[in-house]
């Protein structure tokens, strides 16, 4: 998740990194799901780390928000990294910003 233009602190780097592989794992999931192979144990799910990660809260509304975000966001990637990246990047903003509110 390096950007050569950009600085990033080294949390929001973790954060970036995580939100990338939920990205591609929630995309890979949803069209395992659509072929009939559904609710695996080996599905990840980093969650947990990425609200952490944020400073986000673990309240019902939060995690709400972040599933939309993240279901979201995970059905615009592609195979390229540009896409993952750019998502995820879409997809922590919009995070970051309703953590403000």
């Amino acid at each position: 998740m390096r950007n050569p233009l950009i600085k990033l602190p080294k949390k929001a780097e973790m954060a970036l990194f995580l939100i990338g592989e939920e990205l591609k794992s929630r995309r890979l999931f949803a069209t395992l799901e659509q072929v009939g192979f559904c609710d695996s144990m080996y599905e990840p799910h980093l969650d947990p780390l990425i609200l952490k990660c944020m400073d986000l809260d673990n309240e019902d509304e939060t995690i709400a928000r972040y599933n939309e975000i993240m279901d979201k966001r995970s059905r615009k990637i592609n195979e390229e990294e540009e896409s993952i990246v750019k998502q995820a990047m879409k997809a922590y903003r919009e995070l970051i910003m309703g953590k403000k509110k």
